[in-house]
C-alpha cells in the first residue's frame, strides 16, 4: 500500500513539474499586439499607443501611455506609425519590451 501511495505521489510530482515547465516556456515567449503610435514623449521616455487587445495582460483595446524598456526605442517611433508591440506589466507599470515597426 505504501509503495502505491509513493508511486502515485511521484507520478503527480512529475506531472506537475512538466505542466509548470511547459507553462514557463510559453510565458517567456513574447505576445505581440498590433497598435498605432499616437504620441511620442522622448523627454519622459513614454509613448502613447492605440492598441488591440493585449492578451497576455488581459487588457481590452484602448489608447494608453506606456514606458519603454530602452529609451532608444523611441527613435524608431513616429506619430501615425503602426507596428507590433510586446507589452509587459513590471510591478504595476505598463512597459513596451520590444517593437516590430511596420
Amino acid at each position: 500500500m505504501r509503495k502505491t501511495i509513493r508511486s502515485i505521489c511521484a507520478a503527480a510530482a512529475v506531472a506537475a513539474s512538466l505542466t509548470l515547465t511547459s507553462h514557463t516556456v510559453w510565458a517567456n515567449e513574447p505576445v505581440w499586439t498590433k497598435g498605432e503610435v499616437t504620441k511620442v514623449d522622448k523627454e519622459l521616455g513614454k509613448v502613447t499607443i492605440r492598441h488591440e487587445e493585449i492578451t497576455n495582460l488581459e487588457m481590452p483595446p484602448m489608447r494608453m501611455i506606456f514606458r519603454v524598456a530602452d529609451p532608444a526605442m523611441l527613435d524608431q517611433l513616429a506619430v501615425g506609425q503602426k507596428g507590433e508591440f510586446y507589452f509587459v506589466d513590471e510591478n504595476g507599470r505598463m512597459m513596451i519590451k520590444q517593437i516590430k515597426p511596420k
